[in-house]
């Protein structure tokens, strides 16, 4: 795409373009974290809610009718109760799968890169972790020289 004068529209070229006009600040930092699978609950909420609907639907047909209440009304209630019920049971069954697979926990290394443009108090910070730049070890390349980022 290309503006009036025949040059490419701004939002046509490619990020390496802009990325060599500013100076940026990589910081490398590396820790330990813990890696875990944990269920969905809303998809838990919203099962538990569905059989409770289903649930209301048969109850409500599985007593005698009444005189005092339409079968409207005895749904409604039913509706009410069975999806509080069976909605907090599905929740109550989520808690109890993140309880068993939170026994499954690993802990494993992982490197960070923050790249922040030269000059602002984020690129100045020094990393929280313990750097990687030992040679040897797995991990981020060695980061630039004090010559390369314009500190002293």
């Amino acid at each position: 795409m290309t503006d009036a004068t025949g040059q490419p529209a701004p939002e046509a070229q490619l990020p390496s373009e802009s990325a060599t006009d500013t100076e940026v600040a990589t910081v490398y930092s590396s820790g330990s974290v813990a890696v875990r699978r944990s269920p969905r609950y809303w998809r838990f909420l919203v099962i538990g809610a569905f059989v409770g609907i289903i649930a209301a639907l048969v109850l409500t047909f599985a007593f005698p009718t009444s005189p005092d209440y339409s079968l409207t009304q005895v749904f409604g209630f039913l509706l009410l109760v069975c999806i509080v019920v069976f909605g907090a049971a599905a929740l109550g069954i989520g808690l109890l799968i993140d309880r068993s697979m939170a026994r499954r926990t690993r802990i494993v290394r992982a490197d960070r890169v923050d790249v922040h443009p030269a000059g602002t108090p984020a690129a100045d910070a020094e990393p929280t972790g313990p750097a990687s730049a030992e040679p040897g070890e797995s991990g981020p390349p060695n980061p630039p020289t004090a010559e390369g980022s314009g500190r002293s």
